[in-house]
């Protein structure tokens, strides 16, 4: 098992979110799942740069996915509208995502 973790380490967070997943799932030993999950990612992902987007980026693009998915060719104002931005701008969304 490895040591405690501060509480505001990165590390720290996902042993907690491990032990609560594991409970909500009925795991019989939430705290040792948890470790192990540790454990794993450190031998596996031990000393590599992870970023992690925030939550509003992943939701960008999941929105900017929906944009292009939808857009028909005659739709680009009404688009804009429903997404709250300008034409210009969903012009370049489908234009990112094409190229």
């Amino acid at each position: 098992m490895t040591a405690p973790i501060p509480n505001d380490e990165p590390l720290a967070i996902i042993e907690e979110e491990a032990r609560a997943m594991a409970q909500c799932f009925g795991v019989a030993a939430p705290e040792e799942a948890a470790a192990s999950l540790i454990e794993r990612l450190l031998f596996r992902l031990g000393g590599v740069h992870i970023y992690l987007p925030k939550r509003s980026a992943r939701a960008r693009q999941r929105m900017h996915a929906e944009i292009a998915l939808r857009f028909n060719g005659s739709n680009l104002f009404e688009l804009a509208k429903e997404f709250e931005m300008t034409p210009r701008h969903v012009r370049r969304i489908i234009a990112d995502r094409r190229s």
